[in-house]
């Protein structure tokens, strides 16, 4: 194994982040914390910012921030208070199932687009995984019945006019959700500021001699 600086950050997210990725009901997994959660949505935000970047650049979209859309679709601009505790994360849940069906559908247009282990396929399927991971964490929360799975017709070659607006409609999504994920991890981070704050001003304030 290779020791380098980066090391210890890359273990930190392991250990917060993924290891509670396949929590899930009847394999002895715990439910959640929400800092658990919390550490998993920031080591998501990154990755998701991470493969925005790669995308953007690999597919030819840098000029003019042709995918820096600042209308995202409804079901990609989240909450819009800060979550007060797991059970206001409930809304997540439709997000990352829509999600998880975007990254597959980006999945499948660059597959025709790139050879068998391409680095932006590698991509796609780790933070597809990730996605997943959450679905998991959020399924343990907030059990719901698993609907059938319908029958999809397998999709038909793109036409070659085609090709650019899926590139760029599929950029356009990666760009939403690192703005979400960046957001989401931002609101659990300072939440969880303001709740260290309070028990730290609760300890202080048991600790008070008191008056006769």
């Amino acid at each position: 194994m290779r020791h380098d600086g980066r090391l210890p950050g890359v273990l930190v997210a392991v250990t917060k982040g993924l290891l509670i990725l396949w929590a899930v009901p009847g394999q002895g997994g715990r439910p959640p914390t929400l800092q658990q959660i919390q550490a998993l949505v920031r080591h998501m935000a990154e990755d998701a910012q991470e493969l925005f970047t790669f995308y953007e650049k690999n597919q030819g979209l840098a000029i003019n921030h042709l995918c820096r859309n600042n209308h995202p679709p409804e079901w990609l601009r989240g909450p819009e208070t800060v979550p007060r505790g797991l059970q206001e994360l409930r809304g997540l849940r439709g997000t990352m199932v829509r999600m998880a069906q975007a990254l597959q559908d980006i999945t499948r247009h660059q597959r025709d687009l790139n050879p068998p282990g391409a680095e932006i396929l590698r991509r796609l399927a780790s933070t597809h995984l990730k996605v997943r991971g959450l679905l998991n964490n959020l399924d343990v929360l907030y059990p719901t019945p698993s609907p059938r799975p319908g029958r999809q017709p397998p999709p038909s070659p793109a036409a070659p006019a085609k090709v650019f607006q899926k590139k760029l409609e599929g950029c356009q999504i990666l760009w939403s959700f690192s703005r979400l994920m960046a957001k989401l991890s931002s609101q659990l981070e300072g939440k969880n500021r303001r709740a260290r704050r309070d028990r730290q001003r609760g300890r202080r304030g048991s600790r008070l001699p008191r008056r006769s």
